[in-house]
């Protein structure tokens, strides 16, 4: 074999050495990038489940004196106005069999009509005051609920 063909040969094997090392980092790379696309692909489709289970809404407590404290609370979807005042305060309440709900005596140790103030609490939803009580009105996604400690 000439000097010329062991060249060539040599250049040959370096060739055909440089395309397998380069086929076989091009689909190492290329699982490695499908592994991390579906990893990716199923924590946004658990991102869109868990966001379809879930409300976000803001409740707002307003104690009438230039006091009020805002929270943001995550629920379970199908939750209603006293369940996102649970979420943020405690709550003195008590059921009505004969009404079949909920009539809230306190919020955070702040009782209606205490001493005599005339002072009750009183909610709304997206600035609308309720027909129903706050375990009857259901929550939709970003719904803004203030309850207001006012005189009546």
């Amino acid at each position: 074999m000439s000097q010329r063909e062991r060249i060539l040969t040599i250049g040959l094997i370096a060739f055909l050495l440089v395309s397998v090392i380069t086929t076989a980092t091009t689909i190492y790379y290329y699982q490695q990038y499908s592994n991390i696309n579906q990893k990716y692909v199923m924590a946004q489709e658990s991102y869109a489940a868990i966001t379809g289970a879930v409300l976000n809404v803001s409740a707002k407590i307003d104690y009438g004196n230039g006091t009020s404290i805002t929270k943001e609370v995550y629920l379970f979807r199908g939750a209603n106005v006293l369940d996102a005042l649970r979420a943020v305060a405690k709550v003195n309440a008590t059921y009505w069999e004969a009404y079949q709900s909920f009539f809230i005596n306190a919020i955070n140790n702040v009782f209606n009509n205490e001493k005599g103030n005339n002072r009750w609490w009183v909610f709304s939803v997206n600035g609308e005051h309720a027909l129903v009580s706050a375990d009857q009105y259901k929550l939709n996604d970003g719904d803004q609920i203030e309850w207001t400690y006012q005189k009546h």
